[in-house]
Order: structure tokens, then C-alpha cells, then sequence
């Protein structure tokens, strides 16, 4: 007989925290649906597997039982993106957006992901509602200005880079510890839920605050060593 979700929610909690992920699979295999989790977790888990055909399977019956939850519309976004399936992508984190309009989180992922898909415009405009929302998020400060400084629009983008490095000292290190990679992990962790939506990957250009201190050092014609 199968056991209810909540029954073992602490404990896919931390083993997803601690990439055991075919653990959680495995584990979620004795589990009732009873949850929206149960196919979150389980969808997340088998898409960091490189399962994606698989997890996009288990994501679309969640949403069958829980048509209007955000999280897994957003992780079946980056489902899709794995897929190639970039419309879709982009429609799913439409209605995440749609359903929790006053949550900065939404824009800044979607810009986020229009800013991998070449959409600059649309990304700035997101960014920028994020920060309306929530002027204090260091990660998006620090995207938007990475956009600006694509459209060469320097004093736009330092403005929001100096804000992102001061917003980082008053987060702190225990955020970053809880929340990123070592800087030097290579691959992108794509999660879009909770409070790690592409949070490590967004996090990096952060931490390598040199290389943008390079740019600017360059732009002003100084010797950037």
C-alpha cells in the first residue's frame, strides 16, 4: 500500500537537496499523488537524470491533477527547453507569470530564459518588473545590468552592478552557501521551482565580480590587470 506524500516529504526534501536523485525517484515510487510535490520532485528528479522525456510525462499529469500550479508549469518550461521545444517553454512560463503576477520570482526567470533565447527586449523588460516588485534582488540587478551592458549602455549597467555587489555583502555568504555551486562547476543546474529556480547559474557572474571589474577597467582605456 502506497504511503501519503506528506509521510516522507522531509526526507525527498533532503535527498534532492543532496542530488540523490534517482533516490527520490525510487522513493517516490511508494508514494500516493495526493501532493503536487509528488510530481515535482519526481519530474525534477528524473530531468536532472536526463530523463526529460520521462519527466515531462510526469509534469504534464501533475498539471492534469493541479492545472493551475506554478512550479510545475515553470519546471515543465525547463523541460521543454532540455526538449528544444522553445514556444512551449516560453507558454508555460507565460501562465506561471500569469498566476502569481505580484511574485518577482516569475519575471526574473522568465527574462532569464528570454535572455539564453537571444529575446534581449524581453528579458530587460522582465528583469525590470522583477525589480519593481523587489528592488533588493542582488541576481536580477546583476542580470539587468549585464544587459545593458550589451546594448552598450555602460553607466546603466555599472549602476546595476555596483547595486548587485552591494546587495550581495547585505545577503551575505550564508545565501550564497546554501543557495550556489562552487564557482567553478561547469553545468547549469535549470531548476525553476522554489527558492533555487536557475538560482546557481544565476549566481555565478555574481561571485566573479573580476571579470566585470576587467570590463569596466577596459572601458575606460586603464590597464586591466
Amino acid at each position: 500500500m502506497k504511503k501519503p506524500f506528506k509521510s516522507v516529504q522531509e526526507q525527498i526534501h533532503r535527498l534532492f537537496q543532496e542530488k540523490e536523485f534517482q533516490r527520490v525517484v525510487d522513493l517516490l515510487d511508494g508514494v500516493t499523488d495526493d501532493d503536487y510535490e509528488a510530481f515535482l520532485f519526481r519530474g525534477m528528479s528524473l530531468s536532472r537524470l536526463n530523463w526529460h522525456s520521462e519527466a515531462l510525462t510526469v509534469l504534464s499529469r501533475g498539471l492534469d491533477v493541479f492545472p493551475e500550479n506554478p512550479d510545475l508549469l515553470a519546471e515543465r518550461a525547463v523541460v521543454f527547453l532540455h526538449l528544444g521545444k522553445k514556444a512551449l517553454c516560453i507558454l508555460d512560463l507565460d501562465a506561471a507569470v500569469e498566476l502569481e503576477k505580484q511574485n518577482p520570482y516569475r519575471y526574473a526567470s522568465r527574462g532569464f530564459v528570454r535572455e539564453k533565447l537571444g529575446d534581449i527586449e524581453g528579458a530587460a523588460s522582465d528583469y525590470e518588473k522583477a525589480l519593481e516588485l523587489d528592488p533588493s534582488d542582488a541576481i536580477t540587478h546583476n542580470n539587468l545590468g549585464m544587459i545593458f551592458e550589451k546594448k552598450g549602455r555602460a553607466q546603466q549597467a555599472k549602476s546595476h552592478f555596483d547595486l548587485a555587489d552591494a546587495l550581495q555583502g547585505l545577503e551575505g555568504a550564508e545565501m550564497w552557501n546554501k543557495s550556489a555551486p562552487d564557482s567553478n562547476e561547469q553545468k547549469s543546474d535549470l531548476s525553476l521551482s522554489g527558492a533555487s529556480p536557475w538560482y546557481k547559474e544565476m549566481w555565478k557572474p555574481i561571485l566573479i565580480k573580476e571579470e566585470r571589474r576587467a570590463f569596466w577597467r577596459w572601458l575606460k582605456g586603464e590597464n586591466s590587470k
